[in-house]
């Protein structure tokens, strides 16, 4: 599974794609297909998936794919 961060708003999407929560307990869960549609989709908006168990031990991302580290 996989949780997907927003960079734009410093936050993880809550399920079914609807909101954002800073607890990554309260993230939404979604499968590769989903997710990997959701990002592209919002890819301006500076999203980007995280494998769940990368989430769990790493936290959120600290640093952007095109734009370096976040502060």
């Amino acid at each position: 599974m996989y949780l997907i961060w927003s960079f734009e708003h410093g936050m993880w999407w809550g399920p079914m794609g609807v909101g954002y929560t800073k607890q990554r307990a309260k993230a939404g869960r979604y499968g590769t297909d989903e997710a990997g549609r959701l990002a592209t989709r919002y890819v301006l908006l500076e999203s980007i998936i995280v494998h769940e168990e990368l989430a769990n031990k790493q936290g959120s991302p600290k640093y952007h794919p095109y734009h370096g580290a976040s502060e």
